[in-house]
């Protein structure tokens, strides 16, 4: 038999669903990029229980997280009884790309949401996101990135009472440039997200339709280490005639601070990458016939 890349994974992977026979089709597929910190990702999940727009889905694109993250979703699944879907791939190096792809193969919603693990979410962060869409457009908004003291000391509590949503609570604790992206100003939409049509996406805050998104394949899967995979598919997305729009200022998430690890690509690879003239890549959520090494 022939197996193509459509079967193929190259490192063991499981999907767990709670409750699957029982779902109806949500709006949105929220798609959340997790490798580890627990700790973080439940004041995620706690800004999830305040969203103002509630018809959606939890996606986990889990890169080999261990037992710590699967036990705190399944707590949080029983406590909260929301639907949730972990699509999580053995832990062999930074590999979003690969499991961000099988995230959207399972996801339910015609429209998806991507933000990371450790970005808490303004509570009207969905229902923005979702006002906002237009087939063909990508909407990409901003972070406010917390210093470390700032994110130590954050609860859940702090989350689900909106608290850390107050200016007066994380102003000192951001840089000057960050804090324009913590105020919630929505109709200034209409001044830049009206006229930038090829705004940078950031991967923890971005949302298009799923069919939109598979018209250029997803993520690239040849791109493997932390960057360039975002620089990557809004280039294909624009080459492909889709516009990109802003929306800080609008959907607002609040990342907590950690340490990141080293940026591996040369400067051969950055040009490769964010100035390719692809528009499908062969290598993304459906692929070609395998070769000898899976891709």
């Amino acid at each position: 038999m022939t197996v193509t890349c459509d079967e193929y994974v190259s490192s063991p992977m499981r999907v767990e669903d709670s409750q699957p026979l029982a779902w109806s089709a949500p709006a949105i597929s929220l798609v959340i990029a997790v490798y580890q910190r627990p700790a973080l990702l439940e004041l995620v999940l706690a800004s999830l229980e305040v969203q103002t727009f509630t018809n959606f889905e939890v996606v986990l694109a889990d890169d080999g997280s261990g037992e710590e993250v699967r036990e705190l979703v399944e707590r949080w699944v029983v406590r909260t009884g929301h639907r949730v879907r972990h699509v999580w791939q053995e832990n062999t190096g930074f590999r979003k790309t690969i499991i961000c792809n099988r995230a959207v193969a399972r996801a339910r919603a015609p429209y998806l949401v991507f933000i990371d693990g450790d970005c808490i979410l303004h509570h009207r962060f969905l229902e923005r996101h979702f006002l906002r869409r237009r087939p063909g457009q990508a909407l990409s908004g901003r972070r406010v990135m917390f210093d470390l003291p700032l994110t130590a000391r954050l609860r859940v509590e702090d989350v689900t009472s909106l608290y850390v949503e107050r200016p007066s609570a994380w102003w000192r604790h951001v840089k000057s440039h960050d804090r324009r992206n913590g105020i919630f100003l929505p109709a200034a939409f209409g001044l830049r997200g009206g006229y930038s049509t090829r705004y940078g996406i950031l991967g923890s805050n971005y949302s298009l339709f799923r069919s939109d998104f598979l018209s250029v394949n997803g993520y690239d899967e040849r791109i493997i280490g932390r960057g360039l995979e975002d620089d990557n598919l809004r280039r294909r997305l624009l080459n492909a005639g889709l516009v990109v729009r802003a929306l800080s200022q609008e959907a607002i998430q609040y990342h907590c601070h950690h340490e990141h690890s080293g940026f591996p690509h040369d400067a051969a690879a950055v040009v490769r990458w964010r100035e390719t003239r692809e528009t499908h890549t062969p290598h993304g959520v459906t692929r070609p016939p395998c070769s000898g090494d899976g891709h």
